[in-house]
């Protein structure tokens, strides 16, 4: 097969464009209620304790269905499994367009949230077994930063929908594209043979390696260093699904932007995330690949832009001017996202290829957690406090502040050892989607 000087493959640009493009439809999909905000809870009455519930089990099943996805992609192929999750996504998406009350809404809200479950991490896993480690971090950055291109490119898109057709026509389209995104996938993934250098046991056997990787697995999913990173992950998803959850409400009833001005505005976080993701996926591959260190290419790196992250919530609570406020919290989704791209990168080197489904599948389904627990944390302080404004002040700080801590963690604890042997590192991934 024809190489391209980096090492990577067409067949694997195509791949990860694939990829790339499943991440931007999630993440669209998970955007539309955030834009739309304003006039469901008009249409359906809704207290904001009821809209953080609307945003909080969302996640009901997430956790639950990253983990079964993930291990069943180890099974049998992510291939199949990314199939069936769109299809059914998709098909959500569509009869959204009848929900009437309240109860109506939840239970389309938990049923995609079971459906985009395993989307990301198994994105991550097919990624991750075509790249060779030094591109890892670049690679992986590709896929992920479809999740905030996917809300940049489908605000002002979407947002024209809701305005001039009504929010039920932006789930009509996102569920149109879900079922165009699985024809091209189906034309062009092809499942491969088992983890290359790991042979597959003989049918009706359980061999001894099997085993022992099994027990590896176990062990390090009740580490040290998978707890603290999954920890920096639920940070991330708290921050993360405040911005498509809160943000634009925020934005449009505290801040008083116009419709016209929201529609740009909302964007601008999620094209601050792209390019931060970008900038320091690559900063993380260039110190890996000059150290062979795990903990200076990537930990020291993600350390840090939490922290930064954390500062820019706590700064953006404090300014009077819209411009200024609109930045700082910006800024503040935009690092607190590095996780996304830092943990799977982090991850790969933990267990072997084979369970690279089941600790990716781990990773989501603990980080979504923080998708539970952030929009009704917010709903809750925002329908507790004096007014809105102090509700979503306060709430931004303790988002701040679960970043900072989570991200001191990791900066100050994760330390595998075998990162400093890099004659351990397996340069060969296999390629398997």
């Amino acid at each position: 097969m024809e190489q391209k000087k980096s090492g990577v493959s067409k067949k694997t640009w195509v791949i990860i464009f694939l990829l790339f493009l499943l991440t931007v439809i999630s993440n669209a999909d998970k955007a539309i209620i955030g834009f739309a905000s304003v006039p469901i809870i008009k249409e359906l009455g809704l207290s904001p304790e009821q809209w953080g519930v609307v945003g909080s089990v969302f996640f009901l099943l997430y956790s639950l269905s990253a983990i079964l996805g993930g291990s069943l992609a180890d099974k049998i192929g992510a291939k199949k499994v990314i199939v069936g999750m769109v299809a059914v996504w998709s098909i959500v998406q569509f009869s959204t367009i009848f929900v009437s009350s309240f109860t109506y809404l939840l239970v389309t809200r938990i049923i995609l949230g079971a459906g985009e479950g395993p989307s990301y991490s198994l994105a991550m896993t097919a990624a991750s077994k075509y790249l060779p480690k030094e591109k890892l971090g670049i690679g992986l950055t590709l896929v992920s930063v479809g999740g905030p291109l996917g809300v940049a490119i489908s605000a002002p898109i979407l947002m024209h929908l809701i305005m001039n057709f009504g929010w039920r026509s932006a789930f009509i389209a996102t569920g149109a594209v879900g079922f165009l995104w699985i024809v091209a996938w189906l034309f062009s993934a092809k499942e491969k043979a088992i983890t290359q250098g790991e042979p597959a046991p003989a049918k009706g056997t359980v061999s001894s390696v099997a085993v022992q990787n099994e027990s590896k697995f176990t062990s390090v999913l009740f580490s040290k260093n998978f707890i603290f990173v999954a920890l920096c992950g639920f940070a991330t998803y708290w921050s993360f699904t405040i911005g498509l959850n809160w943000l634009p409400n925020y934005l449009e009833n505290v801040r008083h932007l116009s419709k016209e001005t929201l529609s740009i505005v909302v964007a601008l976080p999620w094209i601050m995330i792209t390019l931060s993701q970008i900038t320091f996926s690559s900063i993380s591959d260039r110190i890996y690949h000059k150290t062979n260190s795990m903990v200076k290419g990537r930990i020291f790196v993600l350390g840090p832009v939490m922290a930064a992250g954390a500062v820019c919530y706590f700064l953006g609570t404090l300014v009077s001017s819209n411009i200024l406020a609109i930045t700082l919290l910006s800024l503040g989704l935009t690092f607190g996202c590095i996780t996304l791209v830092m943990g799977p990168a982090i991850l790969v080197d933990l267990v072997s290829p084979r369970h690279q489904g089941k600790i990716q599948g781990w990773f989501m389904a603990l980080t979504s957690l923080g998708g539970i627990a952030g929009p009704y944390v917010t709903g809750w302080l925002i329908g507790h406090s004096a007014n809105p404004a102090a509700g979503f002040h306060h709430a931004f700080q303790v988002c701040g502040l679960i970043l900072l801590v989570f991200g001191g963690l990791v900066w100050l604890a994760v330390r595998p050892k075998h990162y400093e042997n890099p004659s351990t590192l397996n340069t060969n991934p296999s390629k398997v989607v």
